[in-house]
């Protein structure tokens, strides 16, 4: 029995000691376990806290970052601002200051006119500026606008006005309601400041001159104000005076909307291609077997209307037109030429002659026109001829392509008896104020009698204009003139209507 307890107690002994040596080799197995569990534990914890340092690292960065990008954007914001008040600043002064004087400009005047209710408005123009400019050039042009700003700047003597540099050599001074001086003072203080600019000698860089203005003043008219002092500077110009003053009659103004409708109208006249010819027959007197001539009279149709060239050749002249209306005026005349093989005259003025860019058109057409022998160059403006050597020049080459020269208003004045002699010519229209009487007058008799003798010895023919009544047509036939015009022979109409009769 002891024996088998003994060995039962070994057994379990054993047992014991193997569980023992296993539970052993577990803990231990789960103390190293354990041991790097917790090692990687404290690994990942140091990585993580390393992590988080470099995260708050980088945030610490970020903020500094952005307080210096919050700084850098203030700073760049007040420079925008100053950069935004400065350029501000500088387009205020481009819109409502002349880079030229540095006066208030006329975008300042138009501001200004609503602001200050101004009652009295004088614009001051300087003369035949362009000539000016032409003789000294566009450099010295601008010193001399710069010197004229600086004399008005100091040299009017009213008090508390405004003054303005509103375009290229045009001033405005302006009085605000609130001044008390009086229209007739306002005015001699402006006729003194136009004498004190035309006494004054400007110099610069070694050069002197002299420049004049002209003026024109308006009381009336509150925001019209500005447009009836320049239809009164407009008056003054026209008339050559040194100051005109608009009226309230009206009348200043309703010229100048006349003129300015007569401008919309030959505008449309061109879009619309209603630059017209009318023929007036220049009828053979004496001669019956020559052929009739016709006059080639520019007219313009709107609306229905035929409008007259005394009403819109200053106005084409003024707003640079002339030049393109004698093309279209050419035209008309060639085609009707070509179209019915009619000999025709064609009015040409001094400042056709003068336009580089009309004599050449005119030149050019002539140059490939098969019916130049049916073609005479009427020469208007005679009393103008001061150039004889262009004047010559231009009828020479016209001579030269086959056409004839006609002077228009012979005997209205002494000096066209001299184009005569010195001019090719062929043709002489003697003048309205010797043939619209001449039934009456017997000096007008002498005098076209002497004008034809002289023709005829020099191989020129005469034209009788303005033959209104039989009685003078009878008296130009007696005197021997060759041709005749007028309302008595044939009223100015289309060349068609010619050709049906």
């Amino acid at each position: 029995l002891m024996e088998s307890i003994s060995y039962e107690l070994k057994n379990n002994i054993e047992e014991v000691k193997e569980i023992n040596d296993k539970t052993k080799f577990w803990i231990f197995i789960s103390f190293i376990s354990s041991f790097i569990l917790i090692a990687f534990s404290f690994y990942k914890l140091i990585i993580l806290n390393n992590k988080i340092q470099t995260q708050l690292k980088r945030a610490e960065d970020a903020e500094l970052e952005l307080q210096q990008l919050q700084r850098q954007l203030l700073k760049y914001n007040d420079d925008l601002e100053d950069e935004i008040s400065k350029k501000t600043h500088e387009l205020h002064t481009k819109i409502y200051t002349n880079f030229l004087t540095a006066l208030p400009n006329r975008n300042r005047l138009l501001v200004d006119i609503k602001e200050h209710n101004f009652s009295k408005i004088a614009i001051l123009d300087i003369d035949k500026f362009q000539e000016f400019n032409d003789v000294y050039g566009e450099e010295f042009g601008n010193i001399a606008i710069k010197l004229s700003g600086d004399f008005l700047s100091n040299g009017i003597d009213i008090a508390e006005y405004h003054l303005y540099h509103t375009s290229g050599d045009e001033f405005v001074i302006a009085i605000d309601d609130t001044n008390e001086i009086t229209e007739e003072s306002f005015l001699t203080q402006i006729e003194l400041t136009l004498e004190r600019y035309k006494e004054y000698e400007f110099t610069f860089e070694g050069k002197n001159f002299h420049l004049i203005m002209s003026a024109g003043a308006s009381f009336y008219g509150e925001e019209k104000i500005l447009s009836y002092a320049d239809m009164a500077l407009k008056e003054a110009k026209k008339n050559n005076t040194p100051l005109a003053v608009f009226n309230d009659d009206k009348q200043l103004e309703l010229d100048y909307k006349l003129r300015l409708d007569c401008h919309h109208s030959l505008l449309r006249a061109f879009e619309t291609d209603n630059i017209v010819s009318y023929f007036q027959a220049i009828v053979p007197i004496q001669d019956k077997s020559k052929a009739t001539k016709y006059e080639s009279l520019v007219r313009i149709i709107d609306k229905g209307k035929v409008i007259a060239p005394f009403l819109f050749i200053d106005v084409a002249k003024k707003n640079r037109l002339y030049a393109k209306l004698t093309e279209r005026v050419i035209n008309n005349t060639l085609e009707a030429i070509a179209k019915y093989e009619i000999p025709c005259s064609l009015n040409i003025s001094m400042d056709d002659i003068a336009s580089e860019q009309t004599v050449k058109y005119l030149f050019d057409k002539l140059d490939t026109f098969s019916y130049n022998h049916l073609i005479s160059i009427e020469l208007l403006e005679t009393e103008d001829f001061l150039d004889y050597a262009t004047v010559e020049s231009f009828c020479k080459k016209i001579r030269s392509f086959g056409a004839t020269i006609a002077l228009d208003d012979f005997g209205s004045g002494y000096s066209n008896f001299s184009h005569i002699l010195h001019l090719p010519v062929d043709f002489i229209k003697i003048d309205a104020s010797l043939i619209s009487n001449i039934d009456r007058d017997i000096n007008s008799q002498i005098m076209v009698e002497t004008i034809v003798s002289l023709a005829k010895k020099m191989n020129v023919y005469t034209i009788a204009e303005f033959v209104a009544t039989k009685e003078v047509l009878d008296m130009v036939i007696s005197l021997g003139v060759d041709y005749a015009q007028g309302y008595y022979m044939a009223k100015p109409k289309r060349i068609e209507d010619y050709m049906k009769s």
